[in-house]
């Protein structure tokens, strides 16, 4: 089956469809782009001044800016965050359409508490209400400065590419795929690598539709690189129905969801 698969892709662009199991496989990050600015650090100098007032905490105003400053705080990452990323972008259909529950949605922050701390701006500078106690604005203060040590990563580091492997693979008979895809590449999503030809079918049902640059079966992939050293060389013990293949994952936003999650889970 695979030969004649093959040889229908080697004079024409064409799709082809692999299995969802691909993205079941051992994910790592491959590379990404360093963000040098030192404009990640602001948030912290907010939070700093919002727990040396509580520290010193002087009644109601020293707790209505403390809240202030955390608000500060967290809208200064949020601004951040989607200056970088462009989550609005990713083409995910079941994605909400408020940053703080999209980052919830992708795993990248839980908005309750950001959701909180933004009411409370809004009830202490538009409501004059009373601020929170002190124990409860040091609960606050701890979750920010959570928030932001877990983000510092996505601040300052944006993954370009990452590798899924299938488990218990070893050395060059590895199944694996490189895959690029984020805010780098305005969150088209491209793909490289060998998979087993059980995984790979022309059948688009159900499976991550791929536009295919290129697909070789091991024969033809030796036969053009015999002479050739590096990473993609295959290994002897390779069987001849693998598939290495290139190409660009189209259509399917469920692909897309998931390849997001794993995006956002290697960071």
């Amino acid at each position: 089956m695979i030969k004649l698969l093959i040889e229908q892709f080697t004079y024409m662009t064409s799709h082809l469809s692999l299995s969802l199991d691909v993205l079941s496989w051992d994910a790592t990050r491959e590379s990404s782009s360093i963000a040098e600015d030192p404009d990640w650090k602001k948030p912290y100098q907010y939070w700093k001044h919002a727990d040396h007032l509580l520290t010193h905490d002087g009644g109601e105003h020293y707790r209505i800016d403390c809240i202030a400053n955390l608000k500060r705080a967290v809208d200064h990452r949020l601004k951040r965050l989607n200056s970088l990323y462009r989550f609005k972008k990713i083409a995910d259909p079941k994605k909400p359409n408020e940053l703080l529950e999209m980052l919830g949605h992708f795993g990248v922050a839980r908005p309750a508490m950001l959701l909180e701390i933004s009411a409370l701006r809004n009830l202490l500078e538009h409501q004059h209400k009373a601020p929170p106690s002190t124990s409860r604005c040091q609960e606050l203060v701890e979750f920010i400065w959570y928030f932001l040590r877990s983000t510092d990563a996505l601040s300052t580091s944006v993954v370009s590419t990452f590798t899924l492997v299938l488990d218990g693979s070893i050395g060059n008979e590895t199944f694996w795929l490189s895959v690029t895809y984020g805010p780098n590449v305005d969150w088209k999503c491209s793909v490289w690598g060998w998979v087993p030809e059980a995984l790979a079918s022309k059948s688009s049902a159900g499976g991550i539709e791929l536009s295919l640059e290129s697909a070789e079966n091991y024969e033809q992939f030796s036969a053009k690189r015999a002479n050739l050293t590096g990473m993609v060389k295959p290994g002897p013990n390779r069987s001849t129905s693998d598939v290495f293949l290139k190409g660009e994952v189209v259509g399917r936003p469920e692909a897309f969801s998931r390849l997001t999650e794993i995006y956002f889970s290697v960071l």
